[in-house]
């Protein structure tokens, strides 16, 4: 199967460079990975749940010359989506051109942020990245993904206090998708986030569940903002449907792994900046009130997307502090608490994939979405894949 030659591939240098520490042919194994990664997502052929929703409808974008009189008032999307996409739609009306000019920015994006914000171990980041969130980034959320690489590229501007740019990339990122009104708290995430404990996380943590299942808190902040009425109901609509108790327990299982981590990294934490350039703890910090929430309302789940960048790296960062350092300050609840952290992490990513989805198509489980993997040089179509997509859209899945 192709994505296990391109973990295989992956794999290599993380064994080379970061465990191992060999120098020599670093950059030409980055834009190796780098190019594969583009043409893996580039060059596929209806593979994805958006994809496919997105590939339906692109012959309706408009091209540039169309978008003078294109009416942007009453369209589905926001205004900056369809620009976007009036640029490969003018170069051709084929899908999979749209497809590589997306990978080769969203790539770019995250391969550019990884290398920069962990300039010693970018390559194990790189492979997290690819186990847990390549084919979400590059096959479902098509839009959303635009604004999480506009605040990586924008993340120097966060952690230096040059606000007054960091908010007009932010303006950029709403007229893309509104799920970037998060963005906008992050500089506040940042301020009160400061050397907050990992106990302090786990009481804000009670705190968050106990007043989101007493009132409509996201609702209440909406509000409080004075938020226009079109994104008011648009927010009401992702936060209308409430978790069951399972799926609030699998989103304390998402969290924990992070917390476990927080707690790990205070005990292993380093100055060096050639290894942690930028400490990320107060933006994963935050996670804690972004995951309790989305303990209760299943579509707040969306704003978790824009903090998985910082959290890869700071996940990456703290295992690397932890071997390192294990003989010489580790006591057994540190060596339980990485094993813990380590196993859910492992369980969270495995059960992305293999959780059961028989309810949109007989024995199907979620990575159905994602394989069988066909290219346009090989263009076949999975029918277990286009009927499940179909059912699962059926009951407002996807938006």
């Amino acid at each position: 199967m192709i994505y296990i030659f391109v973990f295989i591939l992956l794999l290599y240098p993380v064994v080379k460079y970061d465990l191992m520490a060999k120098t020599g042919g670093e950059n030409k194994w980055y834009y190796l990975n780098l190019f594969v990664l583009i043409l893996l997502a580039g060059l596929r052929y209806r593979v994805g749940g958006d994809t496919l929703m997105y590939m339906g409808m692109y012959n309706e974008m408009p091209s540039i010359d169309e978008l003078s009189y294109f009416d942007f008032e009453s369209a589905l999307y926001n205004p900056l989506w369809y620009i976007y996409c009036s640029i490969p739609r003018s170069i051709s009306e084929e899908f999979w051109v749209f497809q590589i000019i997306q990978a080769i920015i969203v790539n770019s994006v995250f391969f550019h942020f990884f290398r920069k914000y962990s300039p010693k171990y970018y390559f194990s980041v790189i492979l997290l990245y690819y186990i847990g969130y390549y084919c979400y980034f590059n096959m479902e959320i098509l839009r959303e993904v635009l604004c999480i690489c506009i605040l990586m590229l924008m993340t120097s501007w966060l952690f230096n206090g040059k606000l007054r740019y960091y908010y007009l990339g932010c303006v950029v990122a709403l007229f893309i998708h509104y799920s970037a009104i998060i963005m906008l708290l992050f500089p506040l995430f940042i301020t009160f986030m400061k050397k907050r404990s990992w106990k302090w996380q786990i009481i804000l943590l009670l705190s968050v569940i106990l007043l989101t299942l007493a009132v409509n808190l996201p609702i209440l902040i909406l509000s409080l903002l004075d938020v226009s009425e079109t994104l008011t109901r648009l927010i009401e609509k992702y936060l209308d449907d409430q978790r069951s108790f399972m799926g609030m327990v699998f989103q304390l299982l998402q969290y924990l792994p992070v917390l476990g981590m927080i707690y790990i990294r205070r005990k292993f934490s380093s100055d060096d900046k050639r290894i942690v350039p930028c400490d990320f703890t107060p933006v994963v910090s935050v996670v804690v009130i972004v995951y309790a929430m989305s303990m209760c309302f299943e579509g707040f789940s969306r704003t978790v997307n824009y903090f998985i960048p910082f959290v890869l790296v700071y996940i990456v960062h703290t295992i690397y502090a932890f071997v390192s350092n294990f003989r010489f300050k580790s006591n057994q609840i540190t060596y339980i608490i990485m094993g813990f952290s380590l196993m859910l992490l492992s369980f969270n990513y495995y059960y992305y994939y293999m959780r059961d989805m028989s309810a949109f198509f007989p024995n199907a489980r979620f990575k159905v979405i994602f394989t069988p993997y066909y290219s346009i040089l090989d263009p076949s179509i999975s029918e277990e894949r286009e009927r499940f997509i179909e059912n699962y859209r059926d009951v407002g899945i996807f938006f």
